[in-house]
């Protein structure tokens, strides 16, 4: 039986179907099994049951919202492609510290003792 080659350039990409994004808040489960890698992503919701009888703190619920099934290999690339942009992102938006300019500490005397009586010339 011939093998086939993996794709050696660029692969076009295409969305027929529209396919929604998916909001996950809540826990979320990674599985390994046979080398490929099982990741169920939740949201968290509170429960019908509490928001319908009007508590103000209702339980919340996990719902499954999405499931992933890659080869291990994938997966990987994933997580390194996942670290490197949230590396990069962490540090686009962490603040550059204020330099300071050192004080002259001459000035700081002249500004205390300025409107003291004893130090005016």
């Amino acid at each position: 039986m011939p093998v086939m080659q993996p794709p050696t350039g660029p692969i076009e990409i295409s969305d027929p179907n529209n396919v929604p994004e998916q909001f996950v808040s809540g826990p979320f489960n990674i599985m390994n099994a046979g080398g490929m890698m099982h990741i169920t992503l939740t949201t968290a919701r509170p429960s019908l049951n509490d928001l319908f009888k009007g508590s103000t703190a209702p339980e919340f619920q996990a719902t499954v919202t999405c499931r992933l099934l890659m080869p291990m290999e994938m997966a990987e690339q994933l997580t390194r492609t996942l670290a490197d942009t949230l590396i990069k992102a962490t540090q686009a938006t962490r603040p550059t510290p204020a330099v300071t300019k050192p004080t002259d500490k001459s000035d700081d005397f002249d500004r205390i003792f300025s409107d003291s009586p004893r130090f005016r010339s």
